[in-house]
């Protein structure tokens, strides 16, 4: 009777550690996807710009073009729903929420510093710069003792003069 209650918690603690492994190992893949969203939304917000401005040297972005650009890629790269709710098929389970701040020169006296409070950062801001803030909200781990916060994830296109 001892190695068969031996050999069963053997495995059941191996069952457990084989889920948080797995899940973990998805929610890294996850995040590194949720990374390259997020910079793929500010690289292209930044090809919205003032043309008429911009051939006098002046880097202004289109806002309204930029947020909409922003929206399509979180929500096809995500496989959400219009609302960037999840689908069926998305691995998030909450309703995903972005922030986006333009620094142009039509609002912004350069050198500036921004802070971010959420990831405890400070950038030195030089140059004309998109910055794109992703919140997708808790990931999801099968085991109910693991209580991880948001996942957030920024990336910064910086247009560069030189």
């Amino acid at each position: 009777m001892k190695p068969f209650i031996f050999s069963l918690a053997m495995v059941i603690l191996f069952s457990i550690f084989l889920v948080y492994q797995t899940d973990n190992n998805n929610y890294m893949r996850q995040l590194e996807e949720l990374k390259k969203v997020a910079d793929e939304c500010s690289a292209s917000a930044g090809l919205f710009y003032d043309e008429e401005l911009y051939s006098t040297g002046i880097t202004v972005y289109n806002k309204e073009e930029g947020q909409k650009i922003i929206k399509y890629i979180i929500k096809e790269s995500l496989e959400l729903q219009d609302n960037l709710t999840p689908s069926s098929k998305s691995y998030w389970r909450q309703q995903v929420q972005y922030e986006v701040s333009f620094f142009d020169n039509s609002n912004t006296e350069f050198p500036f510093i921004y802070e971010d409070n959420n990831n405890n950062f400070t950038k030195i801001i030089n140059e004309p710069t998109i910055i794109v803030k992703i919140n997708a909200g808790k990931p999801y781990f099968r085991l109910k003792f693991l209580k991880l916060k948001s996942t957030i994830r920024t990336s910064a296109y910086e247009y560069v003069s030189r």
